[in-house]
């Protein structure tokens, strides 16, 4: 029996939905030296980058983020909840519209009542950059690639000594076809990529996120 023209199209449409998935979703280890910290679960959704951060040192804390990007690349929504032996223990809103970057903090001292700060920033060309493994944030700037721009790390301004390190100049560097160099605060991070995007990020300090093969 022949395959019917349906039959065709179905089988099409089911191939390129598992090509989609295959391509969008992938996870990472994140190691120093030999030793496992953690893993990174990422998802590229109609709604933005999903993220998950599951890092144990000392004690086991949870990243879960989203991030939404518009057409220029950067960032319009990012949100971020921070979990330490299962419970909530801060979270964070950050918005980039009409060209001002709002980051709101929460951070749950008390459960019931957390305590509250907002920081605006006027500049709509921020790249976000989240500290805690984020890949999306690094697949964006790879995506819109310049020699530098301008920076925000939102946890910084959970520590009022760190603030004024919050926003910053970042370098990137194109090493060769699929290698890039990006610098920023006296970190330095060697990004490896493929056609599916981030292989490897080894950091100058020894940590190192690598895609798991499957």
């Amino acid at each position: 029996m022949k395959p019917t023209k349906n039959i065709i199209i179905t089988t099409f449409t089911v191939l390129l939905v598992l090509l989609s998935i295959h391509v969008m979703a992938a996870e990472y280890v994140v190691k120093v030296d030999n030793m496992q910290l953690g893993t990174v679960k990422v998802q590229e959704t109609k709604n933005g980058w999903i993220s998950v951060s599951e890092i144990e040192y000392g004690e086991k804390y949870v990243v879960e983020a989203r991030t939404l990007c518009g057409k220029n690349g950067m960032f319009q929504i990012y949100e971020a909840t921070f979990k330490t032996n299962n419970e909530v223990v801060a979270k964070i809103l950050g918005t980039n519209k009409n060209g001002r970057v709002g980051i709101t903090l929460y951070m749950y001292y008390n459960p019931k009542s957390p305590s509250v700060k907002t920081f605006n920033f006027d500049s709509p060309n921020f790249v976000i950059l989240d500290n805690n493994f984020i890949i999306p944030h690094f697949e964006m700037m790879l995506r819109m690639p310049q020699p530098t721009m301008n920076i925000i790390i939102p946890q910084s301004l959970f520590d009022p000594s760190k603030t004024e390190k919050a926003t910053g100049i970042a370098q990137l560097k194109r090493i060769s076809k699929d290698k890039y160099s990006f610098s920023y605060e006296g970190t330095e991070i060697t990004i490896t990529t493929d056609n599916f995007g981030i292989v490897k990020m080894e950091y100058s300090n020894g940590i190192t996120v690598e895609r798991v093969k499957k």
